[in-house]
């Protein structure tokens, strides 16, 4: 769904990202941990096309997004739904949580309806319906998060990429994003999440994700990716696959006499 292949980006001269290459496929969800100063919040702008690398290429659903011209972007963006480390500043003060949401849905194209019920089950599933009419600006840092986790999350975008979403909360609102991502993975998302906090990658890890470590700009260590077996229509998930080729009829097994 998502690749990134020799991303550089620089600055002064000295390398920021240095040959950074992953994939993300769909239904899977993949934690790129790392400390201060690895790269982490820049890997996660390039991944979410919000910032254009010095080279290497950007490929969504195998469409090189690198070389678009400016005004193609947004179209890009907007099956991508990011969550920067610092997420407060983009929401919208003076609207409601469920304003701030709908918005967002508004932008990619969901009527008022559907935007409503999407945004309605994501502040639910998170936690926080009951502040779904409170205007922005009264909510505390914890809440602020998770209703901009609840935009980025809501109305099911094919791709995903989160920049420390847990930082300022607590364990109950952890497992609660823990679930929303769980559930998006479920229904297809390709997730990309940058994170310095161990404790936070290792539950996503033990829930399944595949796990990468950022350092010093360059990826290195964990498993690579793995392209999904395609669902085959009227097969249940999980389920043997029919093999399509035709069956031989098994030889007849002939009966000794006594």
């Amino acid at each position: 769904m998502i690749r990134l292949d020799g991303i550089c980006c620089e600055r002064d001269g000295r390398p920021l990202l240095d040959e950074a290459t992953l994939a993300v496929n769909a239904a899977e969800l993949v934690v790129v941990a790392g400390g201060r100063g690895a790269g982490k919040s820049l890997l996660a702008a390039v991944a979410a096309a919000r910032r254009a690398p010095d080279r290497g290429r950007v490929l969504v659903a195998d469409r090189d997004v690198t070389g678009l011209q400016r005004s193609s972007l947004p179209f890009v963006r907007r099956n991508i739904a990011y969550l920067p480390a610092s997420p407060s500043p983009t929401l919208l003060d003076d609207e409601t949580a469920m304003e701030n949401i709908m918005l967002a849905l508004a932008v990619r194209g969901e009527r008022v309806a559907s935007a409503e019920a999407a945004a309605r089950r994501m502040l639910a599933l998170l936690s926080v319906d009951d502040r779904a009419e409170r205007i922005v600006a009264t909510l505390s840092a914890g809440e602020r998060q998770l209703v901009a986790i609840a935009r980025a999350l809501a109305g099911a975008p094919p791709v995903i990429v989160l920049d420390e979403p847990v930082a300022s909360l607590g364990r109950e609102d952890r497992a609660a994003v823990l679930g929303a991502l769980v559930a998006a993975r479920e229904t297809g998302a390709a997730i990309l999440c940058a994170t310095a906090d161990e404790s936070w990658a290792e539950t996503l890890t033990t829930h399944g994700a595949r796990r990468l470590k950022l350092d010093a700009g360059r990826i290195v260590g964990g498993a690579p990716a793995i392209a999904l077996v395609p669902r085959v229509i009227g097969v249940a998930p999980g389920r043997p696959t029919p093999d399509p080729r035709p069956k031989t009829p098994a030889p007849e097994r002939v009966r000794g006499g006594s």
